[in-house]
């Protein structure tokens, strides 16, 4: 008997069309393979629509997402109705289903896998729902082996046994480096020193645990143990729902069409880092330009979110938010690090925690000479005070001296007394020159002795045997503000000649100050200064003056800083070391007590000065070049603390060309600041000042 063939018709106003049943699979089994194969090729994150596909098949399914083309793929070939393809096999179709959807609602994967496995629960209870599940993977599994139930057992044994044996080669391939490394480290450690180094970080014990020296030579000095720092007490900071957050930040960005996933949480002691995966082709700027948008989405506490874009050495978009309750990172916490204890290097100073935990760690020898700038209470004399602590933790005199010079003399003048200091804490602006000459003149002569002695820097002088062995020397400014504003040109020179000249002599320099614009922080000094840190500033131009980019803005106080290293384009956010001023008195105490008598170097601070004019007190008045009006613009400008063009045009009934003369004759001299657009220019200097002879007179709020 013939078999009678069966046909679909279609019928349309244009088109009529009548096709064989078997054909009209085959086309379905191809358009089926055809949409898996599209569905398999967007997983290469290529092409708009696939890209946009591939997301809704991740939202839909999550990390099991790659079962639905493979199963598209199998259910396709099925249409075909052909026994030469052996592949064509119900059960492995029926069987890798089940185990589809058992292990979609098992691990809660994607919208469809919370649906299904929710569902369950609401209808069977918790315990029912992952039975049910659990049994829909073994039969789909023995479905898809076709097999009994022990033998399936049996493959499933023989997985975890070989899973099992594998874990164990590992474990004891591990062992037998860990020991070998502990076997190599406790000969070094025979070999090397007697002393016992503490390797682990500090414990909250009542015992006294003594920086390691650093000088090789036996002496007298006593160290200053770590239990005179007081134990803070450690809260984890508070991050909120990180994983909230996570979700918040993928949904705002993708409702400005930024596709992008949280693939990484960095928990850092003030701010929590949202490491960003995005796809391929968007634009970092339209990242960077939606900080106010991820702020207002995520209610960040501070009202600001910061955007490192990229991570530096990876490939990563990192959004930074703040804690709700920050971390404080105590000094005593950071000299404990092991990366501070086993460090022979003196001029090591601890910056404090990354954004990820990290410790980090700065050689100053290596900086050579750093700017550091923020405004009052970001923590620039906290920092300052820290590192001075750490070099006493660290070094002896002999080792290593400081030059302190503090114009608001409120920060620095604990330190007096001890015998690391080359001289007394500094505060007259005169004597701060003549510790810049002094040290000039420091350097020179080293170069000197170092050209006698064949020795290219401070180190291979130092080794040379039968001379006597130079001290570092750290020359530190708390407020440089106050220094420009007496003798600018002649503070620029000196600093400027220091910064170019000084690193090959162990002399190096810590500038400090509140005020960062570009009369302070010249252009001059900056190209010969390139390790900068930051913390928080008033504004983006700032921040653009210190680091050279912005950001600085957007730091949240309190230690936190922005640290550019000179061999990095991009700065790294660090939380600075926290050290109150009862434990950097306590530290100075007992350095006191433990040395007899101080014997300091007297000539730092009665070296020759005369001051050139711009900031100077010497002031040439009687110059013919001046005009007749000088002094009585002086007067002027001095009555009113302002000065421009039209004030002098108004108060001396002069015209435009010779107020804009004695403006420029007011700046030569020192009475007046630069011009700043149509602001008008600060005064400098008063004339009460100079007619007394006292200092001059700081205008302006520091």
């Amino acid at each position: 008997m013939a078999r009678t063939k069966k046909f679909f018709k279609i019928k349309l106003p244009f088109l009529k069309l009548k096709i064989n049943q078997r054909s009209f699979f085959t086309i379905l089994g191809f358009l089926l393979i055809g949409f898996s194969l599209l569905l398999l090729l967007s997983y290469l994150q290529q092409g708009s629509i696939l890209i946009t596909i591939n997301a809704k098949l991740a939202d839909g399914f999550g990390t099991v997402s790659l079962f639905v083309p493979i199963l598209l793929l199998l259910l396709g070939t099925h249409f075909f109705n052909s026994k030469k393809l052996k592949i064509i096999r119900p059960h492995i179709t029926l069987g890798l289903l089940l185990l589809f959807i058992g292990v979609l609602g098992l691990t809660h994967s994607g919208s469809y896998g919370n649906v299904v496995f929710d569902n369950l629960k609401q209808d069977f209870s918790l315990f029912g729902a992952l039975i049910i599940l659990f049994t829909t993977i073994v039969v789909g599994g023995i479905v898809f082996l076709n097999t009994s139930i022990d033998a399936f057992l049996v493959f499933i044994a023989g997985i975890v046994k070989s899973f099992i044996e594998g874990l164990k080669k590992q474990s004891d391939l591990f062992s037998k480096r860990q020991s070998k490394s502990e076997s190599d480290n406790e000969y070094i450690q025979d070999k090397r020193r007697p002393v016992t180094v503490p390797t682990h970080a500090l414990p909250n014990s009542q015992g006294e645990l003594t920086i390691r020296p650093l000088s090789k030579t036996q002496s007298q000095w006593v160290f200053p143990p770590l239990s005179l720092l007081s134990d803070i007490e450690q809260t984890e900071a508070d991050r909120g729902d990180v994983k909230k957050n996570s979700e918040i930040i993928e949904r705002t960005l993708d409702s400005f069409g930024i596709r992008a996933r949280v693939v990484e949480v960095n928990k850092g002691p003030t701010v929590t880092q949202y490491a960003l995966e995005i796809v391929m082709g968007t634009k970092l700027s339209k990242i960077t330009a939606l900080s106010n948008d991820l702020a207002l989405a995520i209610a960040a506490s501070t009202g600001q979110v910061r955007i490192e874009a990229p991570i530096p050495g990876r490939s990563l978009v990192g959004i930074e938010i703040p804690n709700k309750k920050g971390e404080i990172v105590a000094l005593k916490r950071m000299l404990g690090e092991d990366i501070m204890t086993k460090s022979n290097n003196p001029l090591l100073v601890p910056l404090g925690l990354d954004v990820s935990g990290t410790p980090q760690v700065v050689d100053i020898g290596r900086m050579p000479h750093v700017l550091i700038a923020g405004t009052t209470g970001a923590g620039k004399s906290v920092i300052l005070n820290a590192w001075i602590c750490s070099f006493l933790f660290r070094t002896k005199p002999s080792d290593l001296r400081l030059i302190l010079v503090d114009p608001k003399r409120v920060e620095l003048g604990l330190y007096n007394g001890i015998p690391h200091l080359m001289t007394e804490v500094i505060v007259d602006p005169e004597k701060i020159i003549s510790a810049l000459k002094w040290t000039v003149g420091e350097m020179e002569n080293r170069y000197k002795q170092f050209a006698k002695m064949s020795a290219r820097n401070i180190e291979g002088y130092n080794q040379i045997t039968g001379v006597e062995k130079y001290p570092y020397i750290i020359f530190i400014i708390d407020e440089l503000a106050d220094l420009m504003m007496f003798s600018a040109r002649d503070a620029e020179e000196l600093i400027t000649r220091i910064a170019q000249m000084a690193r090959a002599t162990g002399i190096h320099l810590i500038l400090a100050t509140q005020r960062p614009s570009v009369d302070v922080i010249t252009g001059l000094m900056k190209a010969n200064i390139p390790s900068r840190i930051a913390f928080n500033v008033a504004s983006m131009i700032d921040s653009r003056v210190v680091l050279d980019t912005p950001g600085a803005e957007k730091l949240l106080g309190k230690g936190d800083m922005l640290f550019l290293p000179p061999d990095q384009a991009k700065p790294r956010r660090i939380q600075s070391p926290f050290l109150s001023e009862k434990d950097a008195a306590a530290v100075v105490t007992f350095i006191k007590q433990n040395v007899p008598a101080v014997h300091y170097t007297e000539e730092v601070v009665n070296q020759d000065v005369a001051l050139k004019g711009s900031g100077g007190r010497t002031v040439g008045s009687g110059n013919e070049n001046h005009d007749a009006l000088f002094n009585q613009a002086i007067d002027v400008i001095s009555s009113f603390g302002k000065a421009s063009s039209s004030l002098l045009q108004r108060k001396l009934s002069i015209g435009y060309a010779r107020a804009a003369k004695l403006l420029d004759q007011l700046e030569e001299e020192g009475f007046v600041s630069g011009a700043e657009g149509s602001k008008p220019r600060e005064v400098l200097r008063r004339q009460s000042a100079i007619d007394d002879g006292a200092e001059p007179e700081a205008m302006g709020d520091i």
